[in-house]
């Protein structure tokens, strides 16, 4: 495979499959929800859509071609990804009863936290895209707040 090929398998939306079968993994570990895991599937949705933005925006370092397009892919795609990663675990941390009242509000406004994340960071790439900067010193620090954003999800696992 050529490299264009590869950058286009590795594009964006594979983050957000990646994201996808993270969250089905983690709903697969709390079958039968039990109190403790409902609030793991609900602290979930403040981290994976933040780490899948992350996630999405790293293919724009080193993809060939247009970078409008790239960015624009990204995007579209993060609106999609988020609504469906959000919707898929608010749908599993449900107990389908009354305690459940919380449930639909929780999934617009984790929806609407990850559709902010995912504009800013946009917003910072196309600002760049614009500037004609660099990303390499972005990417360092973007993996860098990724390494701690990871370990505070482990932390915050371990604690509920």
């Amino acid at each position: 495979m050529n490299r264009t090929t590869v950058a286009y398998l590795l594009g964006p939306e594979l983050a957000w499959l990646l994201m996808l079968s993270i969250a089905g993994l983690i709903v697969t570990l709390n079958q039968p929800i039990v109190s403790g895991g409902h609030f793991k599937l609900i602290w979930m949705n403040w981290y994976l859509p933040t780490i899948g933005v992350i996630l999405a925006f790293l293919p724009l370092f080193w993809a060939p071609g247009n970078q409008w397009w790239w960015l624009a892919r990204t995007v579209i795609s993060g609106l999609i990804g988020i609504s469906l990663l959000v919707g898929f675990l608010s749908k599993s941390a449900s107990y389908a009863d009354i305690r459940d009242v919380g449930v639909a509000m929780g999934f617009v406004f984790f929806v609407g936290i990850g559709w902010t994340i995912l504009l800013g960071v946009g917003s910072v790439g196309l600002f760049f895209l614009m500037a004609h900067w660099s990303f390499l010193p972005v990417l360092k620090w973007i993996l860098i707040l990724l390494s701690l954003g990871l370990i505070s999800l482990r932390v915050v696992w371990e604690l509920t």
